[in-house]
């Protein structure tokens, strides 16, 4: 889960408030809870290609996995790699069963996530082992959502993932992906400030 994971030592944003409300509201499966990851960005990307970086799977290998299945179409896969060489379906570490929830290019983009690993062999660098029937249960309980706002230098990045349950397990996974999100986000910003460092 290298690039992705490469961000566990920097700040979270770990937020439970009513500003935290989703857009996206009655999905199958999933409820808000008082876990959500709230992170935002500036980056200087347009919204065009920040939406880019997230929606099509040469943006994902841009700045935060080395693989990914995405079709691109609402209801479509959602699959992020991130050891494709060991777990090429992303099975194991990944997010195969995912799917897209909305798309609305440039300026909302939301999907499915898998909050737990599906082995206990890669320590720090990958949330919380947990069986199948926790980590892949039918429909996915979590979700991410993230709405793109233009800037007068790029784009502002409001950044969420909702849906962690309750419990000490979970706890620990929302905590670990605050810090891995919080690293795809400077990610992401690097990214988008060499490519538009002459612009």
């Amino acid at each position: 889960m290298r690039m992705l994971f490469s961000g566990l030592l920097l700040a979270s944003a770990l937020v439970a408030s009513a500003q935290a409300a989703p857009r996206l509201r009655n999905l199958p499966g999933k409820h808000e809870t008082a876990r959500t990851v709230v992170l935002v960005a500036d980056v200087a990307c347009p919204p065009d290609e920040a939406y880019a970086m997230w929606a099509t799977e040469a943006g994902v290998r841009s700045f935060y996995a080395p693989a990914a299945h995405i079709d691109g179409t609402v209801g479509g896969r959602y699959t992020i790699m991130f050891y494709p060489d060991e777990d090429p379906e992303g099975l194991v570490h990944g997010t195969a069963g995912a799917h897209l929830l909305a798309a609305e290019p440039g300026r909302f983009l939301a999907f499915e996530w898998i909050t737990f690993a599906g082995a206990d062999n890669k320590g720090a660098h990958a949330p919380p082992f947990a069986p199948a029937a926790l980590r892949r249960p039918d429909p996915l309980p979590t979700w991410v959502e993230i709405v793109l706002t233009p800037t007068g230098a790029g784009t502002h990045v409001d950044f969420r993932h909702y849906g962690f349950g309750h419990g000490a397990l979970w706890g620990r996974s929302q905590a670990w992906f605050g810090r891995a999100w919080a690293g795809v986000l400077e990610a992401m910003r690097v990214t988008c400030a060499r490519a538009h460092a002459h612009s």
